[in-house]
């Protein structure tokens, strides 16, 4: 499978909100073929540009229906921690043919994005970034809203919910929560360590978990994926720290909110997130995949076929309920 050169990808990309619908260099064609959004891209009306959110310039994606196939609303999809919308294909085809329009992009420090690698001081950033793409394209959006979020990206939907919610929010749909991260498994271990490494270490090295039954995703991003970086920053870890003890501190909220999450997640500590999201949302509408690993956008297809088919159904109620057809 031939490569793509990063930086010269970065550097032909127009401004997102005046960028012309299509493939718009022989370099985004290679990104595409490399992650196998090629094939969706030429059927969807493909746009790829840059934005600026919170100070950071990001790469934002967008796959909407084809003229003639009309929309049932948009799905803002936020990757996880070290991950890259590259990685979610599975997810924005499934969207892509139920009638979505979906939207994506790499967070700050990930993928083809600005900022420091991996880096971010405080979760808030994160919420921001999303704040500041659904204000900017606002008007270009086809609604209903819904945001889904794996892990990370999960963590920047609830930020938010709890930080902006109280603002002239679009017609908003339904947020879902993939294995949403408040507290990492081995968390006492973490904190341990990290009250002494912080003062010590700048970075330290990414080991890669078992976190999907699939062994080709698996060996791709440990071994081929051109877009993954080797070291964590010293300093997310802290963020994430602070993230997990703000939840904790946050009085309840109302509104639904959905959690999906599989059972044989070793990556963070599911039954304390859902017990804490049952405290923050107590509203909140769980679905337990039985035996999936956290990646579960990049599980095996026995998994993330009953994660894909729960998505639809959480949107298919919603349009019920709010007399849709």
């Amino acid at each position: 499978m031939a490569g793509f050169d990063r930086d010269i990808l970065i550097r032909g990309l127009p401004d997102f909100q005046g960028a012309v619908a299509g493939i718009p260099s022989e370099s985004v064609r290679a990104y595409l073929s490399f992650y196998h959004l090629q094939d969706l891209a030429e059927m969807a009306v493909y746009k790829v540009g840059r934005m600026k959110l919170d100070e950071v310039n990001v790469t934002v994606q967008s796959f909407a229906q084809p003229p003639g196939r009309s929309a049932r609303g948009t799905v803002i999809v936020v990757h996880g921690y070290m991950d890259h919308m590259g990685l979610y294909q599975h997810l924005i085809f499934n969207l892509f043919q139920e009638r979505f329009n979906v939207l994506c992009y790499d967070l700050s420090g990930h993928g083809l994005s600005d900022g420091n690698a991996l880096a971010v001081d405080d979760f808030h950033h994160y919420a921001t970034q999303l704040a500041e793409l659904v204000a900017q394209l606002e008007q270009d959006l086809v609604y209903p809203l819904h945001l889904v979020g794996q892990s990370t990206g999960a963590a920047v939907v609830m930020a938010h919910q709890l930080l902006f919610s109280h603002g002239n929010l679009p017609l908003l749909g339904e947020r879902v929560l993939l294995a949403p991260l408040v507290r990492p498994a081995m968390w006492r271990s973490i904190r341990r360590k990290y009250r002494w490494f912080k003062y010590v270490l700048k970075r330290v090295p990414r080991r890669y978990s078992n976190n999907s039954h699939d062994k080709s995703f698996m060996r791709f991003i440990s071994e081929r994926d051109l877009l993954q970086h080797r070291e964590i920053p010293v300093s997310w870890v802290g963020a994430m720290l602070a993230w997990g003890e703000w939840v904790e501190n946050h009085p309840p909220v109302r509104g639904k909110i959905h959690m999906i999450q599989g059972t044989d997640d070793g990556t963070v500590d599911w039954h304390h997130n859902m017990a804490e999201l049952g405290r923050l949302y107590p509203e909140l509408e769980l679905k337990l995949i039985k035996q999936a690993k956290h990646h579960l956008v990049n599980e095996s297809p026995e998994y993330r076929d009953q994660v894909f088919n729960h998505l639809c159904q959480v949107f298919d109620n919603w349009e019920n309920e709010n007399g849709l057809p």
